[in-house]
């Protein structure tokens, strides 16, 4: 009886153990396979985040200022063309001339756009990236007329480089013509040596 007992007891202990055994191999897969899972989460997010940083910005700035109606720096896709910064602008304004404008033209990083307004004598002038047509603003004499002149004519004038002739032109579209040659100190970059050196090549009318 004893015997039997004995083993009896040894089978119980035995079950009991391997109940034991089955309970805690069940209870730590799943959070085996959560420390997997978390860990492949996170290897996902870092990868994403390096690819992220690995890919430049792929487009190109620039700048579109005059008869537009909202000017300003706008960022474009490559290839992009006049067309599409002037969309961006908000489109043109009813002063605008758009007659030597070339809108199917590719534009560049860092291109400045430059679209003049309607002037009287029917000549016109539009500027991109610099360039830009005659105004009439060389008289006959060889003078420039600092109210009618474009930024290349007004770079002809001694002195004066492609920032002081922007500013010239900003200057009158903004506060209208030049009323004496005088007013060319309230541009900047334009003091009394310089007027005194060009006063014989410029002209106000």
């Amino acid at each position: 009886m004893r015997d039997k007992k004995k083993i009896v007891g040894s089978i119980v202990i035995l079950i009991v153990f391997a109940l034991f055994l089955i309970i805690g191999y069940v209870n730590s897969r799943p959070s085996s396979n959560t420390a997997v899972k978390s860990e492949e989460v996170f290897k996902d997010q870092d990868n994403a985040g390096e690819a992220s940083k690995s890919k430049p910005y792929k487009g190109i700035t620039v700048y579109v200022n005059g008869e537009v109606k909202n000017p300003g720096v706008y960022k474009l896709k490559n290839d992009s063309r006049i067309q599409d910064i002037v969309k961006e602008a908000g489109g043109f304004t009813a002063a605008a001339d758009t007659s030597k404008l070339n809108l199917a033209k590719k534009l560049k990083d860092e291109d400045y756009i430059y679209v003049d307004k309607k002037v009287e004598n029917g000549t016109n002038k539009v500027e991109s990236g610099g360039k830009g047509g005659s105004s009439g603003g060389v008289g006959q004499d060889g003078k420039v007329n600092i109210n009618k002149a474009s930024k290349e004519e007004l770079k002809t004038i001694p002195g004066v480089g492609d920032v002081t002739a922007q500013k010239i032109i900003d200057y009158r579209e903004k506060n209208g013509d030049f009323s004496s040659i005088e007013d060319l100190k309230k541009v900047g970059r334009i003091g009394d040596k310089t007027i005194e050196k060009i006063k014989d090549k410029i002209e106000v009318r």
